[in-house]
């Protein structure tokens, strides 16, 4: 092999005496032709580890009746001039820590602190509400005064409302709501929800009989 020959010269030539081209060579081969390219061209980012591309040019080698350890010594010593480190190491483009840019440093940060948050705020995220009514205790029940006090207990972290009505949860956890009954049957629903848990609901049915109403009879 002459001295002055370099690689990719001595490959063409080599293409050239055979009659054929990198597409029928990589046909002929079974190599991708993209990295007979890049062998002849020394694009070491476009290739596999050291291992694979000396078992490629082992097969180039052979296909076109070439000495197969001058044509490796010859690429290694061409590559010298081109890049420093070790030939037998995967190329610097795969599994390299990369330079992350802010933006995702950022969004990679906030994804940490709300995966924690989570974590130790599941049970106030998640869960069934404990939701307790303390008047009226029945599920149904009969008044006279129009005038009815709600009262009960939920964790205030918790959403609670009485008929759609959003009823306000003191920090100790209590709550209570004046109401104005209807004559006759009145279906209250007490429904407790949590952000991401599930939803309580309980129905109490409250009779309201005017005192004017029990004279009469």
């Amino acid at each position: 092999m002459e001295a002055h020959r370099n690689l990719k010269t001595l490959l063409d030539e080599a293409l050239e005496l055979r009659n054929v081209n990198h597409e029928k060579l990589a046909q002929l081969t079974g190599i991708p032709e993209r990295y007979i390219w890049a062998i002849q061209s020394l694009e070491v980012e476009k290739l596999p580890s050291a291992p694979y591309v000396r078992g490629y040019i082992k097969k180039i080698s052979e296909f076109l009746r070439l000495n197969h350890d001058e044509i490796w010594e010859l690429y290694k010593k061409e590559l010298s001039h081109k890049e420093s480190g070790a030939y037998d190491t995967l190329p610097t483009n795969r599994f390299a820590i990369k330079h992350l840019s802010r933006r995702t440093v950022f969004f990679a940060a906030l994804g940490i602190i709300l995966t924690l948050y989570l974590l130790l705020n599941a049970r106030q995220l998640i869960g069934r509400p404990n939701l307790v009514i303390t008047n009226p205790e029945a599920a149904a029940t009969s008044v006279s005064n129009e005038k009815i006090i709600f009262s009960g207990k939920l964790e205030q972290k918790d959403k609670l409302t009485i008929n759609g009505e959003e009823i306000f949860i003191s920090p100790d956890g209590n709550f209570s709501k004046e109401y104005s009954l209807q004559p006759g049957l009145n279906t209250i629903e007490f429904k407790a929800s949590r952000l991401l848990g599930k939803e309580v609901s309980i129905v109490k049915e409250v009779m309201y009989q005017p005192e004017n109403n029990k004279l009469l009879k």
